[in-house]
C-alpha cells in the first residue's frame, strides 16, 4: 500500500517509516527520534537535504540517503560572521568523495561554510532536483524578501577564512534575495541562508535566474544603436559625389 504521508527513514537501517507517531523503527526496532538534539561537536548534515544527524547515523531520517562516517577537516580561519573557530566536518559522500564532501560550521553563530567544490556539488544537485521537477518547479520560486533598508545600510565585507581575502557580497542567482559572501575559495552562509539558497534552486530558482539573464541581454542589444535605413541617410551621403562614388565602390567590390 502506498504511504499517505512522507515517510520517516530508520538512521539505523534507512527503512522507511510511514507512522509519524513511531518511535521506533518498524524493521530494525532502532529509535526513530534520539533523545535530545544532536551533539554539534559531531553532527552530520545530509547532502542531499540538509537535515542534522547524530554522528555514527547510517542514513538521513529525512529523505533516506546513506551518510558518510563524519571525516575531520582542519580549517585555516576563524568564522567570517563572529570570529569563533570554524570546525570541518563531510557531509555524505558521492562521486569522487568517497570520504564526502568537506565544509565547516561555526557551533557559535550557525554560519556554515562551503568550500568550492562542495557549493557546485549541493547547487548541482538541488539543480538536477528541479530539472527533473520539470516545469512545475519554476511556477512559485521561493524567494527572500530583502530587508527595508538593506541597499541603504553599511555593508560589510568579511574575510575568506581559507586565504584571508576580502570576499565580494552577493545576491545569489541575482533573484534569490540570499546575500552570501563569496571568494574563489568557497562561500560562507549565515544561519538559516543555505536552507534558502538550498529552496530556491530547487524550485527552479536557477532557472529563472537564467531567463532574467537573457531578457538583460536582449534588451542590451536592443538598446545598441542600429544601422540607418537608406530613407534616413543624411543629405551628404545622398548627394555628395565623394560618397557616391565610395558607395558604388563598395557595390562593385561586393559584388565581384
Amino acid at each position: 500500500m502506498p504511504f499517505l504521508v512522507r515517510p520517516r527513514y530508520c538512521p539505523a537501517c534507512g527503512g522507511p517509516n510511514p507512522d509519524a507517531g513511531s518511535a521506533s523503527c518498524r524493521f530494525c526496532d532502532g529509535p526513530l527520534v534520539p533523545v535530545g538534539t544532536p551533539d554539534p561537536a559531531a553532527t552530520l548534515r545530509c547532502g542531499r537535504c540538509g537535515t542534522s544527524m547524530a554522528g555514527g547515523a547510517a542514513y538521513c531520517s529525512t529523505c533516506g540517503l546513506a551518510l558518510a562516517e563524519p571525516e575531520r577537516h582542519p580549517v585555516n580561519g576563524p568564522c567570517p560572521s563572529c570570529g569563533r573557530a570554524l570546525e570541518g566536518w563531510s557531509l555524505s559522500a558521492s562521486g569522487p568523495y568517497r570520504g564526502g564532501h568537506p565544509v565547516a560550521a561555526c557551533h557559535a553563530c550557525g554560519g556554515v561554510w562551503l568550500p568550492h567544490a562542495t557549493h557546485r556539488a549541493m547547487i548541482e544537485a538541488a539543480a538536477a532536483e528541479a530539472e527533473r521537477q520539470g516545469e512545475a518547479a519554476t511556477r512559485e520560486v521561493v524567494r527572500q524578501q530583502l530587508p527595508v533598508g538593506i541597499l541603504a545600510a553599511a555593508v560589510v565585507y568579511r574575510r575568506c577564512p581559507s586565504c584571508g581575502k576580502t570576499m565580494a557580497r552577493k545576491n545569489f542567482g541575482g533573484c534569490s534575495g540570499v546575500i552570501v559572501d563569496e571568494c574563489p575559495c568557497g562561500t560562507f552562509f549565515d544561519t538559516g541562508e543555505l536552507e534558502n539558497v538550498l529552496a530556491f534552486v530547487r524550485s527552479g530558482g536557477m532557472q529563472l535566474a537564467r531567463r532574467r539573464r537573457d531578457d538583460d541581454e536582449r534588451r542590451r542589444r536592443e538598446a545598441l544603436p542600429q544601422p540607418q535605413p537608406e530613407s534616413q541617410r543624411s543629405w551628404m551621403e545622398t548627394y555628395d559625389p565623394t560618397f557616391s562614388l565610395a558607395r558604388w565602390l563598395t557595390d562593385w567590390l561586393i559584388g565581384r
